[in-house]
């Protein structure tokens, strides 16, 4: 096998494979993620996302393929001697409930061949809690403990044995909305500070597009798109990622006739133009074309647009910052979802207007391109 520099990445997967008994949850997959790098690797449940991570951490032999460490093959690196720090999801029942929040955090120290002096260790595991904003949880027990400070012990307890590579299986994914909210500050907060590279797994789009540096997304155990969160979202690939990264309105239609690099596509609704993700399909062709829910015009302003739709106004959300309209096209498609900024009236509940988006922000994709894992049908209901 060969090595990896470890200037340029600090985890390199190649072609990995694995199946468990006729089943194949890892199919080809292939990242690299770079020294100091938040990485977040998104997907739906059952993509292979906690396989991936477990076989990176040689918790689970892969089947095909090869995963380097700082440029060094992992199947030729013993499991104890691998740099990594790894928090499961169920990290409450992994701290031990006898000990001390100092003792948990200590115990791969002390369990060390040759373990630091008690005064290097006492002074390390004050660095690690103050780190953690919780010095004053050094003498609890972990039932003396809220969710997210068992959840910054399990942290510590990784964090304290300075590895260059920290593994992180959904760890926010049991703590309540607020809870989740803080520390997904607090998660890159640490990140930044340390400078160690994180790979973290979560099923959260939201929390995803938060954290990372990198997204890699992940369905049915294929990479469906690797990049920055901006070029996910506003770039997506595939039409998965476009339905699963943030929210998008489907509509399912045949190619009826092109116009300069744009297609028109007879839909349910009507006849709509759109611009193709790649090259643009022949005539005939089954796509689907999504938008954005913000790239919507609502309303008089629509008048101008490429696309324009009478609407019945069926509901309305106010979240603060925003203002979340449900709107219905007719029977045969799903309802749009728009959103506004700002605080838009609830009169316009139950009454008709018109919704419009120029042609360039409805983006179609050939049915033909989606992976056999997935149907149509599916990605219409994402």
């Amino acid at each position: 096998m060969g090595t990896v520099s470890r200037a340029d990445t600090a985890i390199s997967v190649t072609s990995l494979e694995k199946s468990f008994s006729n089943e194949q949850v890892l199919r080809g997959v292939d990242f690299d993620v770079a020294p100091s790098e938040f990485c977040v690797v998104v997907g739906p449940s059952g993509s292979g996302k906690s396989t991936l991570l477990k076989c990176i951490a040689g918790l689970v032999p892969f089947d095909a393929g090869s995963i380097h460490l700082d440029g060094r093959a992992v199947d030729e690196v013993d499991v104890e001697d691998r740099e990594l720090g790894y928090v499961f999801q169920d990290f409450e029942e992994r701290l031990f409930p006898h000990m001390s929040v100092a003792e948990n955090v200590a115990f791969g120290l002390r369990q060390r061949e040759n373990p630091p002096s008690a005064s290097e260790v006492d002074a390390r595991i004050d660095e690690m809690l103050d780190l953690l904003s919780i010095p004053e949880t050094r003498d609890n027990t972990p039932s003396e403990l809220s969710g997210g400070q068992q959840q910054r012990v399990e942290l510590a307890r990784q964090l304290i044995r300075e590895c260059d590579v920290m593994l992180l299986d959904d760890p926010l994914a049991d703590l309540d909305y607020k809870l989740q909210k803080r520390m997904e500050l607090e998660m890159r907060r640490i990140h930044d500070d340390l400078g160690s590279t994180f790979v973290y797994v979560t099923h959260n789009q939201d929390q995803a597009l938060k954290l990372a540096d990198k997204l890699v997304v992940v369905n049915q155990g294929m990479i469906e798109q690797i990049g920055t969160p901006e070029e996910v979202y506003a770039e997506p690939e595939t039409a998965f990622v476009g339905r699963f990264i943030g929210d998008t309105n489907p509509l399912l239609g045949d190619v009826v006739r092109t116009e300069g690099s744009n297609v028109v596509v007879d839909t349910p609704v009507g006849e709509i133009h759109a611009a193709p993700r790649e090259n643009t399909p022949e005539v005939g062709t089954e796509v689907i074309v999504l938008v954005r829910p913000e790239d919507l015009t609502l309303g008089a302003d629509a008048t101008g647009c490429d696309n324009r739709f009478s609407v019945s106004v069926e509901d309305r959300t106010y979240t603060g910052e925003l203002t979340e309209f449900t709107v219905s096209l007719g029977d045969d498609v799903e309802e749009f979802q728009v959103v506004r900024d700002g605080n838009v009236p609830r009169e316009a509940v139950g009454k008709r207007t018109t919704i419009g988006w120029d042609a360039d922000e409805g983006v179609a994709y050939d049915t033909l391109s989606v992976v056999d894992t997935v149907t149509v049908e599916d990605l219409m209901e994402v």
